[in-house]
């Protein structure tokens, strides 16, 4: 068995085969959840798709596209899937600690990184620049496995992963130590209310505060405006809705986007592709 392995069998086993790290892109058209386990290496579980609400001891996110959980050895934890027969995507990437101390530096960065992530600081939302950043890294670093490059190579894209997903986790918590209580009820207004008009004054009116302290807070706790934020959550939920059969133009009404223009250019620039062809694809 080689050292690692960048594969994309199904990840629903739980057991690492390679020595070293193994690397799972999936996408299930069907997924059952599995139970509570934990491992002995460290995964770090990137969310792309799907309808998911994970456990990770006694911390529940309910998952949105582009959240990194940073998941410890020894963890137990669980997704649980809401819609088993919605489309599920991830990308998952499994690491024994002794070889994540073998590929760190001098300094010993990464695991000391790794030390400093708590008991209730699992999640990172990735969004933007830093997912794409992160799905073209990992894809990058499968396609390396596959052509056979030097394990040199590979070694140097999975510490510039790790070292990219810990800075993000690192990025949230110092913004959350100062964080005012405000922010995470906006996030949890917005998710209820998503198929509402929301714009930036009338968010802030709610919650009393102004517009310019919601934009610089909201973007320091999730590195996404809040314009970004509403788009994405309305794409993701338009995604699930055109996978269950349902019409383009009530999709897009129901989502919340204020006409069908709107909507499509919307999903087109998060998807690359028009509603129309999503649906025909699923």
């Amino acid at each position: 068995m080689e050292a690692g392995q960048a594969i994309s069998r199904r990840d629903s086993a739980q057991t690492m085969i390679a020595r070293d790290f193994e690397m799972h892109h999936n996408r299930d058209p069907y997924f059952r959840t599995i139970e509570f386990h934990a491992h002995d290496f460290l995964e770090l579980y990137l969310f792309l798709d799907g309808s998911v609400t994970y456990y990770i001891e006694d911390q529940v996110y309910d998952l949105c596209p582009g959240d990194l959980l940073i998941i410890p050895p020894g963890k137990m934890h669980r997704p649980v899937i809401a819609n088993e027969h919605a489309a599920y995507e991830r990308m998952v990437l499994w690491v024994n600690l002794e070889y994540l101390a073998h590929i760190d530096g001098a300094g010993n960065e990464l695991q000391k990184a790794l030390a400093a992530v708590g008991p209730n600081g699992y999640c990172a939302p990735l969004r933007g620049d830093a997912l794409v950043f992160a799905v073209s890294l990992f894809t990058k670093t499968v396609e390396m496995q596959h052509s056979g490059a030097d394990s040199a190579f590979t070694a140097s894209a999975i510490r510039l992963y790790l070292s990219a997903a810990l800075e993000a986790y690192s990025r949230v918590e110092a913004a959350a130590q100062g964080q005012p209580e405000v922010i995470p009820q906006v996030i949890r207004y917005i998710t209820e209310h998503y198929s509402e008009p929301l714009t930036l004054d009338s968010i802030a009116a709610r919650f009393f505060i102004s517009k310019s302290y919601l934009s610089r807070h909201f973007k320091a706790y999730t590195n996404a405006t809040v314009y970004a934020y509403v788009m994405a959550l309305r794409v993701t939920h338009a995604r699930r809705m055109l996978r269950e059969g349902v019409p383009a133009v009530e999709v897009g009404r129901d989502c919340g986007f204020s006409d069908y223009s709107t909507f499509y250019k919307a999903f087109r620039a998060q998807t690359g592709l028009s509603p129309q062809q999503f649906k025909a694809r699923t």
